[in-house]
């Protein structure tokens, strides 16, 4: 079995198997700078000389130490890779977030990204989570104004339902949609569908199950010689060819395997 190695959002050609930051460039509970910056800058620019061109980051990472990381360790390839960041979930203490779709905070949120990210546009930027005090029309509305004045190139929405998904669309164009899924949990699988038939873009994050994997198709990866990573990505990358997976690691070596995932042989792969 054969499958795109791409997807396109927008005119950009992005290689399916991207890069997330959000554990590689924060401390314990996602929260404070890494302890090992120059591991971490060193992972994600190995990555991009070995073909990732889709860096996913948030300002709620650290919060803001992502992104600033992420922007130094881009910066000699920027023209080489789509960063997408996010907006409208408050880190305020180690574990803790709370969200915030007000326009007004948005548009804050926003301009502190661009800051951070030293641009005068994001290049994919993301309503990290639906506030629930807030219309996800006013939300992605107010993104929409910022795309209008040229500060965002794509839109995004992430850890929504296929009905948030309808009523963002009622108000802007959504070019990428952003939640979990992996083999072991496929609650957003509706959703995948419902992007993939509107040839909308699906970021996949937590794209490596947790938990246990006691089963057939597991346990014929280790028969083979893959590791449960590389089976997790390849089934996404089988599942619909608009998934794009965003696994993170600060191992050199875990970032070497995820990548390997492309190769797996079709007789390897079983449909789940």
């Amino acid at each position: 079995m054969k499958t795109n190695k791409t997807f396109k959002i927008g005119d950009f050609e992005i290689n399916r198997i991207g890069f997330g930051t959000m554990r590689v460039t924060t401390g314990s509970g996602i929260w404070g700078d890494t302890p090992n910056k120059e591991n971490a800058i060193n992972v994600i620019r190995t990555a991009i000389e070995h073909g990732v061109n889709f860096i996913d980051t948030a300002d709620a990472y650290g919060p803001y130490t992502s992104e600033l990381l992420v922007e130094e360790a881009v910066r000699p390839y920027k023209d080489q890779v789509m960063i997408a960041t996010k907006g409208g979930f408050i880190k305020y203490q180690p574990g803790a977030v709370l969200p915030n779709g007000h326009p007004y905070y948005l548009r804050t949120a926003l301009e502190g990204s661009l800051r951070r990210m030293n641009t005068d546009s994001i290049d994919l930027y993301f309503l990290h989570k639906v506030d629930p005090n807030i219309p996800i029309e006013e939300s992605v509305g107010a993104l929409a104004q910022l795309q209008r004045e040229g500060k965002i190139k794509h839109l995004g929405i992430s850890n929504v339902t296929p009905e948030e998904l309808k009523r963002a669309q009622s108000v802007a164009t959504i070019d990428a949609v952003q939640n979990a899924f992996n083999y072991a949990d496929r609650n957003a699988e509706d959703l995948v569908r419902a992007t993939s038939a509107r040839d909308i873009a699906f970021i996949a994050h937590t794209p490596v199950a947790r938990g246990n994997w006691n089963d057939p198709t597991v346990t014929k990866a280790g028969k083979e010689g893959m590791t449960s990573n590389q089976l997790a990505l390849s089934w996404l990358l089988h599942f619909a060819p608009n998934i794009i997976a965003i696994p993170g690691t600060s191992s050199q070596t875990h970032l070497m395997e995820n990548l390997q995932s492309y190769t797996l042989k079709p007789e390897s792969y079983e449909e789940a």
